[in-house]
């Protein structure tokens, strides 16, 4: 109940803040931008897009959310209520990848692009959704203004990013599977072009694995950090 609790609040705050409508923006300069590519350029494009959609949501506006949470004393609210700090980053998680997903689905079903899997483009989604923003609170800890934190995001999303090139394949490249960022749009792009069902599912639970891992990361960092660190402040 209480996760619910938070999920609802986190909504609204985005919504109060302007989140949404910024990312209404985004998706609607998106379809435009994707309605005037040839049909070969956007079956590659598209995915693409719908990649990039929750890796930038998860990695830079979660930064902006936090931030801004803390400069209201949201942090030392947590230490005294029954709100565990788990509920709190799971809350973001999850509120932001519900973004994700809706955008991912508008984008989709605006496109001539048909036979997507949409079961598998929703997890794969997800999944992705949940790896940004947990990097994002981790790399999040430490930083006191939006400045501090955009410097801080740039080597880790080229950390992300680049091995992505992988996928245009050479020698091993398969082997950058094992990068979280490689793995979901490995997955994401099956979802447009198809996949085998074996390695979809390897690829979908080793993304639930890393997504458990990162939650227990960012919950530890958050924690130390950014909690109890402002409570000593």
């Amino acid at each position: 109940m209480r996760l619910l609790s938070a999920i609802w609040s986190d909504i609204r705050f985005q919504i109060k803040q302007g989140f949404y409508l910024v990312y209404l923006i985004i998706t609607i300069m998106y379809l435009i931008i994707l309605s005037m590519l040839p049909p070969n350029v956007l079956t590659i494009a598209l995915p693409l897009v719908v990649f990039s959609d929750p890796s930038v949501l998860g990695l830079f506006f979660i930064g902006g959310i936090i931030l801004l949470e803390k400069s209201q004393g949201v942090m030392m609210a947590i230490v005294v209520t029954p709100l565990k700090t788990e509920e709190y980053v799971l809350s973001k998680a999850i509120s932001l990848a519900f973004v994700s997903v809706m955008a991912a689905i508008a984008i989709t079903a605006l496109s001539p692009i048909i036979n997507v899997n949409w079961i598998l483009l929703i997890i794969s989604t997800i999944l992705t959704a949940g790896l940004f923003t947990l990097s994002g609170i981790m790399i999040n800890a430490g930083c006191n203004n939006v400045n501090q934190y955009m410097v801080k995001t740039i080597p880790y999303m080229l950390l992300f990013v680049l091995p992505c090139f992988s996928l245009l394949g050479f020698e091993y490249s398969y082997l950058f599977t094992v990068v979280p960022s490689v793995a979901a749009l490995r997955l994401l792009l099956g979802a447009y072009h198809g996949i085998i069902w074996y390695e979809a599912l390897g690829l979908t639970l080793y993304l639930m694995l890393m997504n458990y891992l990162f939650f227990r990361n960012s919950v530890r960092i958050f924690e130390n950090k950014i909690v109890y660190q402002d409570q000593k402040i």
